[in-house]
């Protein structure tokens, strides 16, 4: 009997081919169960975060990036850490707008780096240029601020290819942004056409984040020799001042703000000499917002939560840049 039970188990175990592969068939347990929790985590990211729907840029040598037109980017769910606000974008690419005719004139277009953009934890109606628009009636407002854009990104994008879609150009940009040169979409997580999953998205924000602390995030992590910054904030001084120039021959009313940082206005740090230096060598006409905001607020404590970190805004912050740029904006227009 033994036997023949010894026999039949034996026989039972070579035609059960699972049994005759363990290894294989472990193998493949693990892949399917792997496969099903990709598709569930696929599937909670794109239902509560809005990752794999992420706004789309256009390419361009000239000026680098800027988001491409006629965008609706619609939040999802409670945890969209990246894309927890409606962003719009109009037939121009603007932020903020409404569609714009190819009449510049009563429009007033905003532009400058990711401070001016918003980022997508801010929606459209929240953002400053939104907030200054709301104080400057009769005026049609967009928004054309990128992230990580630079001084010549905005001159290549206004200067080298002509986009001069409004009557008042305003720039705000930060000390920061006379040191980046022209940046590429190459360095950031950007995309340029939808990704296929929301699972690539995330691993784009991964790789950009690895990338940000091997390289570092500051120009300083790579230039240290100060003669060689000077070059580099002079080089962004000389394009904002040829960029003055051109507006004036297009006859383009133009303002040009440069933003504080948050230790400029909790620990009131100074300002960069090198920056001021440059602006004043070139006869740029720029306003500085740092004491102006310190008048505004004399609190501490709601300055510092006007931030979102050290340069990025919370809702509180853009009411309040919004607040004191759309009256100084109301002086200026008024005056010219």
């Amino acid at each position: 009997m033994k036997t023949v039970s010894s026999e039949r188990q034996q026989g039972d175990k070579k035609d059960n081919r699972f049994a005759r592969r363990p290894v294989a068939t472990l193998l493949g347990l693990l892949s399917i169960a792997l496969l099903l929790c990709l598709l569930t985590f696929e599937l909670l990211l794109r239902t509560f975060s809005g990752l794999g729907n992420p706004p789309l840029y256009e390419l361009n040598p000239l000026y680098g990036y800027r988001l491409q037109p006629n965008q609706v980017i619609e939040p999802r769910g409670g945890m969209g850490f990246l894309y927890a606000a409606r962003l719009t974008t109009n037939n121009f690419g603007l932020r903020g707008a409404g569609e714009w005719d190819i009449n510049p004139t009563g429009k007033i277009m905003f532009l400058g780096d990711s401070v001016t953009y918003g980022g997508q934890y801010v929606a459209d109606a929240q953002l400053f240029s939104s907030i200054a628009g709301s104080r400057l009636p009769g005026w049609q407002i967009g928004n054309g601020g990128t992230n990580a854009w630079g001084v010549e990104n905005i001159t290549g994008l206004l200067q080298d290819s002509g986009f001069i879609p409004a009557e008042v150009v305003v720039i705000c940009v930060l000390e920061g942004d006379f040191y980046r040169g022209l940046t590429r979409a190459a360095s950031l997580p950007l995309w340029t056409e939808r990704p296929r999953f929301a699972l690539q998205d995330l691993l784009m924000h991964f790789i950009w984040r690895a990338n940000e602390s091997r390289y570092g995030g500051s120009i300083d992590a790579v230039v240290r020799d100060p003669r060689e910054l000077d070059k580099i904030v002079d080089r962004a001084a000389n394009r904002l001042k040829d960029l003055e120039e051109y507006l004036d021959q297009q006859q383009v009313h133009h303002f040009i703000f440069i933003l504080p940082t948050r230790s400029q206005l909790v620990t009131e740090e100074p300002l960069d000499d090198r920056v001021g230096l440059a602006l004043n060598r070139f006869g740029i006409k720029a306003v500085y917002l740092q004491q102006k905001l310190l008048t505004l607020e004399p609190d501490i404590n709601q300055r510092r939560d006007w931030f979102h970190d050290e340069v990025h805004l919370d809702v509180p912050g853009h009411l309040a840049y919004g607040t004191l740029l759309g009256d100084e904006l109301s002086k200026g227009l008024a005056r010219e």
